[in-house]
This record gives C-alpha cells, structure tokens and sequence, in this order.
C-alpha cells in the first residue's frame, strides 16, 4: 500500500470580499482567471456557517444552502484576476444582483474569450474577457429562465435556482443546464431573432436537485451509422446529469429542425432520441460527471463525484433497442470529502511503464480541499485511481479549484478556493 502525499504548500493566498462558489481559467488568454461569488444575507450566513461547524457530515447541508435560501437575499460578483510571476493580481470586480453558481469559457474554437454564468435567480449571462482594456470583462447579455421559455406565468420559475451548467463541446451556441427543481435544460443560444430558447420540456428529470450535468458525443451507435461525423458531433450527443437523488442518468439525444420556429431552431428527433437510463451505485447525491473520450469494449468511461466522498470510474454501454444502455463501475476511491468538481489536466495515451493510458484530473473536495487524482488502466486490464496530490490550507469548503492552461502537468500551477472562509490559494504541486 502507497504511503499518503504529503500536502502542498501555497505560494500565496488572499481573502476575498464575497464567498467563492465557482472558477475557471480563460482558454483564450491562459494568464487570467475568473472567480463568481455566493453572498447570503448576514443571518442566513451565520446558520451556514454553523451548520459546517458539524464536519463532514453536513457537506451536503452546505451545498443546499445554495439552492434553498431566498431569492431576496442573494448577490454576488464575478473577479477577474491575472497569474503573473506566480502571483495573483487583481483586475476587476463586477457585482452582479445574484448570486452565481457555475461559469465557464466556451471551449468551441473562436469563442474562446466567451464566458457565460448561472445564477440563483435562474439567470444565464454571457461575457467578453478582452485584456489590454480599462475594464477587460464586459457584460454582453442575460436572460431569465422565464424569458427563455416564454412562461406565460413568470411566477411559475421564481422560485427555481440554475445550479450548474456545460457547454456543448462542438456547438459554440449550445448549454445544458440544471436546476433546483430536477431539470435538465437545453439552451439554443443561436435563435434567428437574437433570443435565447430553452427547450419546452426538460431533457432528464431528477427527483431532487440536479446538481450537474456533462455532454459527450453520442454513445448510441445507430445514430452513429445513420449521420455524416459532424452530425454525429453537433446533433447527436449524450447527455449526462448527477442529482441528489443518488443517481447518474444519462440519454441519447438527437437534434432535427423546429417546426415551429418561434420555438428557437431545434427540437428532439422523438424517433431516435432514447429514453433515459438512471445508474445507482452512489451512496449520496451525485456532484460532477467527466467524460473522458476513452471507451472499453466500446463503452464510453466516465468519471463521476460523489457527496460520499467518493471518485468512481464507470463504463456507459451504448443504448441498443429494448435494453437500457448500461452503466459498470470499474473503479472507485474515497477522497475525504465531497467530490464537487472534477477537471482533467491530461490524458496519456501512450502504453507507459505498466498501464495502457493514464489520466490526471484536478478534484475539489468540498471540507477535504483539493485534490489531484491519476487514474490509470494497467496493463492486466485493472482500473485504479491514486491521489498524488493534496492541498489542505482551505479551512471551508473548497468549492472551485482550476489550474493555468497551456504548461506541461510538471510544471502545473493551481488556483482553488473556500466558501466561508473567503480563501484564494495558488500553489505548484510537483507531478513527474
């Protein structure tokens, strides 16, 4: 049995005006960051905070808070700060009338610089990072979610939060989002009169909060053998969503032309979108889903976090006709706390000493900190994850965790946050 990691030390680390919920690095300038806060009014913060006072056990009790309080009392901002000499220096700080959740660069080529963000109010937002200008971030546009879906009742969606959210990775102009209420939506960013359309009805349904959701290319193989390889990327896809009712579901979706226009410009092809399959095997809500583009036996993998502080490999098997596509773990680890977030920093695919591929993945623990996990396959076939690095001076919940693009994994360079702590930490772990 391997012997623990020693933790890293930071290099700095600053306190921030607003509690930290979500970070992300920009593809399109590597140096810059952006960080989006979650303020709760002063007495509901203190009931927060009291309830963390309990450990591990409320990991799940925190992250509620988020999607429970009152719209009233919620705001936040969105921080842009800039790597430089492994310093963070500050940009700007644009306060913004919710709290936000989720925020992500569009990892579509040419859109690089394109960030969007969720709110606690149902909001989406997009924004432009342009450094070089006074003020670098710049607000382009928000929609609410009931103005996306034309609700002829607007107080039907005032009590729902946007709690997590993924871009298409090959259609610039689409995103799955979930939502307090269970939802998995798709967003049509593209519409011809410059709106934004949520599709009518959600894509999976979870029986409590749907805290994240992930896209991959189709795992259906007859809608494979029926498109041309773009239609496969753009219009046919698999649709992955962890909830706090335990459960990873997953579904084949097609996309055909609307027939009704005014009801944005895609709807689902009912004739070969497949119905969701539910996989259990987690012993508390699911957190984060990372596909990682690598099959077994034609299986798609995987990788899934856990309130039970667990990381899990599975293999997702192709939808076929009256059998629900099936889910296997093939691996599983116990991290010291909730898994939140998951990023992959590489992906080796050359046969190395002992294995067949291995990969690195940059994990945010909630109370345990952040994490740096390898999962390999060896070459008996064995799939098995190790932790080679920790970082542990986060004193809250560390929430957002990202790391500086563009640099070979030893030289990696680390950004994570805490909650109530208000902490920001940059740190270097040494990885061969």
């Amino acid at each position: 049995m391997t012997s623990p990691v020693e933790p890293t030390s930071s290099l700095q680390s600053l306190h921030l005006d607003l509690p930290p919920s979500c970070l992300e690095f920009c593809p399109a300038h590597l140096s810059f960051f952006l960080v989006g806060t979650y303020n709760l009014q002063k007495h509901e913060e203190d009931s927060a905070s009291a309830a963390e006072s309990a450990g591990s056990e409320s990991d799940k009790d925190d992250a509620q808070t988020a999607s429970s309080a009152k719209a009233q009392n919620r705001n936040g901002s969105i921080i842009a700060f800039q790597v430089s000499n492994d310093k963070i220096v500050h940009v700007q700080t644009e306060p913004q009338p919710s709290a936000l959740l989720d925020l992500h660069f569009n990892p579509n080529a040419g859109h690089h610089d394109i960030c969007a963000v969720v709110s606690s109010t149902a909001t989406l937002a997009l924004f432009k990072l342009s450094p070089g200008q006074d003020q670098p971030l710049k607000h382009l546009k928000t929609m609410d979610m009931a103005s996306m879906s034309a609700a002829e009742d607007p107080n039907t969606v005032t009590d729902v939060l946007f709690l997590s959210f993924c871009w298409h990775p090959s259609r610039a102009d689409m995103i799955a989002l979930t939502t307090s209420t269970g939802g998995v939506l798709l967003v049509d960013l593209g519409a011809a009169d410059n709106s934004w359309k949520l599709f009518s009805e959600p894509i999976i349904t979870h029986t409590l909060e749907a805290w994240c959701v992930a896209i991959s290319p189709s795992l259906d193989l007859s809608v494979q053998s029926r498109a041309g390889q773009q239609d496969i990327e753009q219009n046919a896809f698999t649709l992955f969503s962890g909830g706090d009712d335990s459960t990873l579901r997953y579904q084949t979706i097609s996309l055909i032309p609307a027939s009704d226009p005014s009801q944005g410009r895609y709807a689902l092809d009912e004739t070969s979108s497949q119905p969701a399959a539910n996989r259990r095997g987690h012993e508390a809500g699911v957190t984060a889903i990372l596909p990682l583009c690598l099959t077994k036996a034609g299986s798609g993998l995987i990788v899934t976090g856990s309130y039970d502080d667990h990381i899990r490999l599975f293999s997702v098997a192709p939808y076929e006709p009256y059998v629900t596509g099936k889910a296997e773990m093939l691996a599983e680890s116990n991290l010291g706390g909730g898994v939140w977030r998951l990023k992959r920093i590489d992906l080796d695919n050359a046969a190395l000493e002992g294995t067949t591929w291995r990969v690195r993945i940059l994990a945010s623990c909630m109370h345990a900190g952040a994490r740096i996990v390898e999962l390999e396959k060896t070459a008996s076939g064995e799939h098995l994850f190790h932790t080679i690095a920790r970082f542990e001076e986060h004193e809250s919940m560390n929430y957002g965790s990202d790391f500086l693009p563009g640099r070979p994994a030893s030289k990696l360079t680390v950004v994570s946050t805490s909650f109530y702590d208000k902490l920001l930490c940059l740190w270097k772990p040494e990885l061969v």
